[in-house]
């Protein structure tokens, strides 16, 4: 078994992977902003069964939280990390590549495994990225906006009155009070900014990709456009599932 941990700016999720059938078997999220890592329930006999830990991240503060706690939990080995130890076969079509976010080329490597084909991310967490993959696999570059609860934590630190929402699906685009105002604006001005910016995309492109969702308001933006395909909830970790499977390729190989 594997376990597989993406480190966010908001969560940090974790999987554990049949290497056999290459499954999720089970998937753990928990939020930076709580205490990191101190009310994980995975079993640690599982953590002792795993053959190996791989892991990605973007906020090194919950990495060195994340490592102490599968210390203090059993775990004996030392995590692969993205992209020191595995790397990510993908060529990215970039001015410099090695600034690129690895969460976003995780996407990107599973989405196109998933697709064979040119394909857009939309990966919609605390930043919403909107990337693009080549019918070729090559990373081509994308779009970064502010997510929802950035925005909702933004309006509401840069205003007297306003409140921080948490965003869910409006039941009417008109608001009958504060809340519901915020609520519909940053939602429907999202699901708008996506929709606008895929086509924008889609102008440019020589083909039609499939288009797939991601991250933690996948699922709530998702019913508001019409451009999404389909949402996959754990894109990021399998991501990191392919990276671990053509790392051990690589080297037996």
């Amino acid at each position: 078994m594997l376990i597989a941990v993406d480190i966010g700016n908001t969560n940090i999720h974790l999987g554990l992977f049949d290497l056999g059938g290459k499954q999720l078997v089970s998937h753990y999220t928990t939020r930076v902003t709580e205490g990191p890592l101190t009310d994980i329930s995975l079993d640690p006999l599982i953590l002792r069964k795993a053959t190996d830990c791989i892991l990605a991240s973007v906020n090194p503060e919950a990495e060195n939280a994340l490592c102490n706690w599968l210390k203090s939990s059993g775990w004996t080995k030392t995590p692969l990390r993205v992209p020191t130890d595995v790397s990510i076969d993908m060529p990215v079509l970039l001015q410099n590549p090695e600034n690129i976010g690895v969460d976003r080329l995780l996407n990107a490597l599973a989405a196109f495994r998933r697709t064979g084909t040119s394909t857009i991310v939309v990966d919609a967490g605390t930043a919403i990225t909107i990337d693009v993959i080549s019918r070729k696999g090559e990373f081509m570059g994308g779009v970064i906006a502010p997510g929802l609860s950035s925005l909702s934590e933004a309006l509401h630190k840069r205003t007297a009155l306003l409140p921080e929402v948490s965003v869910r699906t409006p039941t009417s685009i008109l608001g009958k009070d504060t809340n519901e105002a915020v609520t519909s604006g940053i939602y429907w001005g999202m699901a708008g900014a996506i929709e606008k910016i895929t086509e924008k995309l889609l102008e440019e492109l020589e083909d039609k990709p499939v288009i797939l969702a991601t991250g933690g308001d996948a699922k709530l933006l998702a019913g508001a456009t019409r451009v999404i395909d389909r949402v996959v909830p754990n894109l990021t970790l399998e991501g990191l599932l392919a990276a671990y499977s053509e790392h051990l390729s690589g080297k037996t190989a």
